[in-house]
């Protein structure tokens, strides 16, 4: 009985050894020497897989991802192409380009205005606010029209011949009707042109009283209609004349177009006067009204 004792004793022994051991190896990954993986020493960034234009909207076929160092690659910049899907380029981007926060944002377009620009197109800036320039909303890569509107009847009279006697030798004597007449038009110029960038003003500079009080702000790049927003378009020359003479002689708005309009053609339009709304809209013109006086 003895030995059959000392027998199972050292079986149990002999378990106990083997079960201690598994644990070990178990606690190991399962085998002796096995080492923590390396850490990992590249990312992945999205490219261009061709060129995009400025206002172009993300698909997945313009762009792919690359593997580059982990130390290269810049803070904010997405690794996956579902990230950037249906932003809208507010940039100029090349193929390869590494595709980043900056590629999405309006103040960093105006480096590369000159890269937005197709063949036979300058760049023209123009100055809005807030009621003129759809709430300075618009940003590069946006479409627009340029809307003209005029209402001052010194700058742009309008005259019938007078007459004959009152001629003189240097030709026909004209006479102003404007007192009989509204002068206000307004005819949409251009259309769907290409915004190459916008340029918010300054802050206000701080001035002080004249007699030392409390500093006010200036008006530093705002208008009557509150804060104001300089943007660059793309035209033809044709077109930059007609701009050009809206902001010397009349009044210029922008008006945002859809992108699904980016090869539209241009629409046909009438313009609007007095006589218009009142003809073709059935506006209800103003009648003069007679009292009898006490």
């Amino acid at each position: 009985m003895k030995r059959s004792n000392r027998l199972i004793l050292l079986i149990g022994l002999l378990l106990a050894v083997v079960a201690f051991v598994g644990v070990i190896l178990l606690t190991n990954n399962g085998s002796p020497g096995t080492s923590t993986p390396a850490a990992p020493t590249t990312a992945k960034i999205v490219v261009a897989a061709q060129d995009i234009p400025i206002g172009t909207k993300i698909t997945a076929d313009l762009v792919t991802t690359k593997d580059i160092a982990i130390a290269d690659k810049p803070a904010g910049a997405p690794g996956d192409v579902s990230a950037v899907i249906g932003l809208t380029v507010r940039t100029p981007v090349t193929a390869g380009q590494m595709i980043t926060p900056t590629t999405f944002s309006a103040t960093a377009s105006l480096a590369s205005i000159t890269d937005s620009l197709d063949a036979g197109l300058s760049a023209i800036s123009v100055q809005v606010d807030q009621v003129s320039g759809v709430g300075t909303l618009i940003q590069p890569g946006d479409r627009v029209d340029v809307v003209l509107s005029m209402n001052d009847a010194a700058k742009n009279p309008i005259v019938v011949k007078g007459p004959a006697a009152a001629q003189n030798t240097t030709g026909a004597n004209f006479v102003p009707v404007n007192p009989l007449l509204n002068s206000t038009t307004v005819k949409v110029l251009v259309q769907n042109v290409l915004v190459l960038g916008t340029i918010l003003p300054p802050p206000p500079a701080q001035t002080g009283t004249a007699q030392g009080g409390t500093a006010s702000p200036q008006p530093a790049g705002t208008t009557l209609n509150g804060q104001s927003q300089i943007v660059i378009l793309a035209l033809t020359s044709q077109q930059v004349e007609l701009v050009r003479f809206t902001q010397l002689d009349g009044n210029l708005s922008l008006v945002l177009r859809s992108p699904k309009d980016k090869t539209a053609p241009a629409a046909k339009t009438t313009g609007i006067t007095l006589r218009q709304l009142v003809d073709d809209y059935g506006v209800v013109p103003p009648k003069i009204i007679l009292t009898t006086q006490p």
